[in-house]
């Protein structure tokens, strides 16, 4: 609710602030201004709408959609909202300094605001399907198990109502894959955002993935049926199961605080899957001595773990993996180009938010994942498929 009330009163302010700002109601630029803004309060109340006259289970594909369409215009609302009334109250202060209008930064404001908008709209009808196939060559020690070549295929967040009315760009992916020809494909959680109802159906899509060797998932904190609150406790672990019938449905070997070893060549590869629950700031791991189990000192492991906070907690565990794999954070949906790369609020918040890291010799990768939470909306943070090919050090 606080959340409602916040984005209410930033639109509230955001009107005054434009109506301080044009006093002289005839003059041809202010219609312009207004015309812009009626549209966006009247696609934010649209949003909210949705919301208001939902019908049914939140975890039914139109509904869940609806609320990260809601959670696009919301994010576009505020964040227009307060860069404007940032900038405004600036030019107001520069004003009684100077005892002078600053006419260059009332427009600099309304050409600055209009970016942000345009962002979220590009954000919104295309970087949220701009998916991009990132290629990885990583060199680690074999430890006596020739895996040269061994090429996987990644993927995480599928959060697969965010497809809602747009299956087809998460079935171009699994082509994607194909094409790639990998020996193993790897999932690392949150197929849905709310419940089983949204994995009913595309799964068949997922299910077209043809990798050489097998695919492999594990659950992410979403996958437990935890953020569908009108649940009770009983409701959700009925959610969890289903769920987990429609992941292997979808052609992959489920691992929860389990492990499983493949061939590749005359190596042994094991795979070892953490499950992953609670929300944020609340996150809980499953049991890794009970998936680690009995590992044969030659085979060569790959952790698999939807947080890559792990790698922080539980330090001793997951860094003694050659190789871990997470997801989880998006990249916060959000980045700004830099020189370095790429700037995101992410990581503030997590340690570990996005691409390959090396620590000691061993590997941590973070997929920005496929789809979207919160917000339909990825503003320089696109999708990602991640084709890893592994090395033998020499």
């Amino acid at each position: 609710m606080l959340q409602y009330v916040f984005i209410i009163i930033i639109e509230i302010l955001f009107w005054l602030r434009l109506r301080n700002d044009f006093p002289d109601r005839t003059v041809k630029s202010w219609k312009y201004v207004r015309i812009v803004k009626i549209f966006l309060s009247l696609l934010l109340i649209f949003a909210f709408g949705r919301l208001l006259f939902m019908r049914g289970d939140i975890a039914i594909p139109k509904n869940a959609f609806a609320e990260i369409f809601f959670g696009a215009i919301a994010g576009m609302t505020v964040a227009a909202g307060i860069l404007y009334l940032i900038l405004s109250l600036v030019r107001l202060t520069l004003m009684k300094i100077f005892k002078k209008p600053v006419y260059w930064l009332k427009w600099s404001t309304i050409c600055i605001t209009s970016i942000v908008i345009l962002l979220f709209m590009q954000g919104y009808f295309f970087g949220r399907f701009n998916v991009r196939t990132e290629k990885k060559d990583i060199t680690v020690d074999c430890e006596g198990q020739n895996i040269e070549g061994l090429k996987i295929a990644f993927i995480s967040d599928l959060h697969i109502s965010s497809f809602y009315g747009h299956y087809d760009v998460l079935s171009d992916a699994i082509s994607e894959i194909n094409v790639n020809r990998p020996d193993i494909l790897i999932n690392t959680g949150d197929f849905v955002s709310y419940g089983w109802q949204e994995l009913s159906g595309p799964d068949t899509i997922l299910r077209k993935a043809r990798p050489l060797i097998g695919a492999f998932a594990i659950p992410g904190n979403h996958d437990d049926s935890s953020y569908d609150t009108r649940l009770d406790l009983g409701q959700q672990a009925e959610g969890t199961v289903l769920i987990d019938s429609l992941i292997r449905a979808s052609g992959y070997t489920l691992l929860k605080d389990s492990s499983v070893i493949v061939k590749y060549h005359d190596a042994r590869v094991k795979l070892v899957g953490i499950t992953t629950h609670g929300h944020r700031f609340h996150i809980s791991y499953g049991d890794a001595g009970r998936a680690l189990g009995e590992t044969p000192d030659s085979a060569f492991v790959i952790f698999l773990v939807h947080d890559p906070e792990y790698w922080v907690d539980k330090k001793s565990t997951a860094r003694n993996a050659p190789l871990t794999l997470s997801g989880h954070t998006h990249d916060m949906q959000i980045g700004i180009p830099e020189c370095a790369g790429t700037w995101s609020p992410a990581k503030y918040i997590y340690k570990y938010w996005n691409g390959l890291y090396r620590e000691n010799g061993r590997y941590l990768y973070v997929s920005r994942g496929l789809g979207t939470m919160s917000m339909a909306v990825r503003i320089f943070a696109p999708p990602e498929i991640t084709i890893i090919t592994l090395h033998c050090k020499k």
